[in-house]
């Protein structure tokens, strides 16, 4: 057991402290009021755990007194105020479908994506509408690329056509069989 200015871990304490620290996704701020309670653990004062965490005493007592009462959850932040999020998991989902799927096989009379596009086909779906740059902002946090597509003719060339360009431009060589690198000169 450790003891440090009026506070007390037991060794269980202790233990459930270093148990969550080792959680990959705990979220950065718990982390910091972890690693004050760890100090504690590891028998350093308030002050010299304030210095190295940026924080005042008051603050460091304030999270440790919390820790007490509450342990672990208690130091997770309370759920903030304001209007819940519009992008939830379902239309997350709903919007990773519809990225990895040919706009054609959904339905739709274009064969690329746009975020005008995929926004109107997602507030169809799910019912629930966001603009166009939102959308490419979310686009961008689930690491999807998006930019202009790159339309080619290709589709449009005949084949047997091609292979005889490319058979000519074999035989005449990049600069053209007959110029061998002389210079022109003018008339």
């Amino acid at each position: 057991m450790q003891a440090t200015a009026s506070v007390v871990l037991t060794d269980a304490q202790a233990t459930e402290v270093v148990a969550a620290l080792h959680h990959p996704d705990l979220p950065l701020r718990v982390r910091d009021r972890l690693e004050m309670v760890k100090g504690i653990a590891l028998g350093f004062d308030l002050e010299t755990i304030g210095a190295w965490s940026g924080r005042s005493s008051r603050t460091v007592r304030r999270w440790l007194a919390a820790f007490q009462t509450g342990g672990v959850s208690a130091l997770t932040d309370a759920p903030r105020s304001g209007r819940p999020r519009r992008a939830d998991a379902t239309y997350l989902t709903a919007l990773e479908a519809a990225v990895d799927t040919d706009p054609r096989t959904l339905g739709q009379p274009f064969d690329v994506w746009t975020s005008a596009r995929l926004s109107a086909y997602l507030a169809e779906t799910t019912g629930t509408r966001i603009a166009p740059g939102w959308l490419r902002v979310l686009l961008h946090r689930q690491d999807f690329a998006n930019g202009r597509p790159k339309h080619t003719v290709a589709h449009l060339q005949d084949p047997g056509e091609v292979a005889a360009c490319v058979e000519r431009l074999g035989v005449v060589g990049e600069k053209g069989a007959d110029q061998s690198g002389a210079l022109r000169t003018p008339l």
